[in-house]
């Protein structure tokens, strides 16, 4: 039998994605100054390099195989390079709150491709949960482009980065129960930044650099501190305990408070119809993370 989780992995499976949730809104204002990637690179870049002194500043060493830096380099790339590059570019071409409430679907991604990794059925009730989902985003998507500043472009870019967050949440934990969450999410932010960097040059060359304003800048560190190196940090350290499904759970909370913090600080409003189409996808995430297989499943799984 498993050992139970211990509670300090619960408070950072809690605390996680408060700030996950906050970050929408940050990146909302970094944007004002600084292109989707560049916001991305400088994120990763300013994290790496707090954390990678923190890891030095350890007296315990934890050594690297070339192995280790295989898998760390695509942990790196997927959860960073490639979330980050969908989602910031979705972000900028559509609504904080909208945003927020599509990256709910991290769970329903997870639990589809588990059926497809590890072989494990899911039951009616959890694929009416995903079918619920899923129907929910189409019109969630379909009325988000009556906003102002919204498009379908930008919440179907959101909903790649949901995608890519699942693959890493399937493939992280066997790697975070072998190293520590310092470790981890240290060489995630400088593979992040080596891979990311490229694209950001071709988008200076692309689009130019614009000169970044003193909001723009707060929110690249909003987002430095509090996402890449608190909210990551508390992320792989309840990896190492509760396994992907379970905490991809409490990941729910995250469009609640990205809703929210849109709602106080940017005055963001969802009319009836997202609204409705918001409780949908929300109730189709929860039938699908409720079903009688989440308690039987070991940590292993994912």
């Amino acid at each position: 039998m498993q050992p139970r989780p211990p509670a300090s992995a619960y408070a950072a499976a809690i605390g996680m994605p408060f700030a996950f949730g906050m970050s929408f809104v940050a990146t909302k204002y970094a944007l004002r100054g600084f292109e989707p990637l560049l916001v991305a690179l400088l994120r990763f870049a300013l994290a790496g390099a707090i954390l990678w002194v923190l890891l030095r500043l350890r007296r315990e060493r934890e050594p690297v195989t070339r192995r280790d830096l295989g898998r760390l380099a695509l942990m790196g790339f997927v959860s960073l390079t490639v979330y980050f590059s969908f989602e910031n570019t979705g972000i900028a071409r559509t609504s904080a709150s909208q945003a927020a409430i599509l990256i709910a679907t991290i769970p329903i991604f997870v639990a589809v491709l588990n059926v497809f990794t590890l072989r494990e059925p899911m039951a009616v009730r959890e694929w009416a949960g995903v079918v619920l989902s899923f129907a929910g985003i189409v019109a969630l998507v379909s009325f988000g482009g009556q906003r102002s500043g919204g498009s379908i472009g930008g919440d179907l870019l959101v909903l790649a980065a949901s995608l890519s967050a699942a693959v890493y949440s399937i493939m992280a934990r066997s790697l975070l129960l072998e190293r520590s969450a310092l470790s981890v999410t240290a060489y995630q932010n400088l593979f992040g930044a080596a891979f990311m960097l490229p694209l950001a040059l071709v988008e200076a060359a692309l689009v130019g650099v614009r000169r970044p304003t003193v909001d723009a800048v707060g929110g690249v560190l909003f987002l430095t501190v509090m996402c890449s190196v608190i909210a990551y940090l508390l992320l792989n350290y309840a990896f190492r305990f509760i396994e992907a499904s379970r905490l991809s759970v409490f990941i729910n909370l995250t469009p609640i408070v990205g809703v929210g913090f849109a709602f106080l600080v940017l005055g963001e409003r969802f009319t009836g119809a997202q609204a409705a189409a918001a409780v949908v996808v929300v109730l189709g995430v929860w039938l699908t993370n409720t079903g009688s297989r989440e308690a039987a499943r070991s940590p292993s799984a994912g």
